[in-house]
């Protein structure tokens, strides 16, 4: 596998999730280039080797059983060109680092995203939102690799979407991402996202492991209201436990396993569901390797 990209053996994934659960990976590979990955695709599935792609593993509550396969990280695909009001980055470029530097080009439509902790490409594929804006809005196009492991082109009208959702999930493989931006005036723009950014930090457990939002807003309440009226604020299970700043936060006092967390969330699901009869959505995605 190393002919196709930087090959690492017994990674242990809690280091790369910050929730800072999961277990260790047999392998893990960053392929070099799209083509090296149409191949890495090729041979694990020739071989019936199993596999997953990790983007920055914020969204993500990670098994901590050990996986027999290969986890692909997308790290290599880093590139950002910015032509006029078309940026396009590869899927391992992370968002803040994206906003900084379509900012410096004063470009300004991504700076709501500018504290999401993820890649362009799960962004992209999980429609990542903030300060009511969602990524989806920018996107002019995106580079996939299909289930045939083609690279092809998927322009926005064709890719269905919603709330923390769009159609490339479980389809596609996204490699890079071109928005179209706006031009405007950097400092006003930051000086009012810095100042958002700071009622977060001062509301939301920033400093802790944790995926952020756990569950989706239902339709009258707020999910972190919700959760604080049911009284769960700083309910535990084993290392995991809400989050006594925010309600909606699960946080790993340092030893969370990963049953710790599903137990807390289903306490949480039941308590919403029997109280209140309000079906709680998660927003993360859970990977359980059976």
């Amino acid at each position: 596998m190393d002919k196709y990209g930087i090959v690492l053996e017994n990674v242990n994934l809690k280091e790369l999730s910050t929730i800072g659960i999961g277990g260790v990976a047999k392998y893990l590979v960053r392929p070099y280039s799209y083509v090296d990955l149409t191949k890495l695709l090729d041979y694990l599935e020739e071989n019936n080797i199993k596999y997953y792609i990790l983007g920055n593993a914020s969204n993500v509550i990670i098994d901590d059983e050990y996986f027999d396969g290969v986890i692909i990280k997308l790290d290599e695909f880093n590139n950002i060109e910015i032509n006029g009001k078309e940026v396009t980055a590869g899927a391992g470029v992370m968002l803040p680092k994206l906003v900084n530097v379509c900012l410096q080009k004063e470009l300004v439509s991504l700076a709501p995203f500018s504290m999401i902790p993820g890649t362009v490409g799960g962004s992209v594929v999980g429609n990542a939102g903030a300060y009511g804006h969602e990524i989806m809005e920018y996107v002019k196009e995106v580079k996939v690799i299909d289930k045939e492991h083609k690279i092809k082109t998927i322009v926005k009208d064709d890719i269905s979407f919603g709330y923390r959702y769009t159609s490339l999930k479980n389809n596609y493989i996204v490699l890079s991402a071109t928005f179209i931006c706006e031009k405007g005036n950097p400092i006003e723009v930051l000086s009012d996202i810095q100042a958002r950014n700071e009622k977060r930090r001062d509301t939301q457990p920033l400093d802790k492991p944790s995926v952020g939002s756990i569950f989706r807003n239902p339709e009258d309440i707020p999910a972190g209201h919700l959760i604080e009226e049911l009284g769960l604020k700083g309910m535990k299970v084993g290392g995991a436990m809400v989050s006594e700043k925010h309600a909606n936060f699960i946080i790993n006092n340092g030893n969370a396993t990963f049953d710790d967390v599903i137990k807390l969330i289903d306490k949480i699901k039941k308590e919403a569901k029997e109280k209140k009869n309000i079906d709680l959505v998660l927003e993360p995605t859970i990977i359980k390797w059976d």
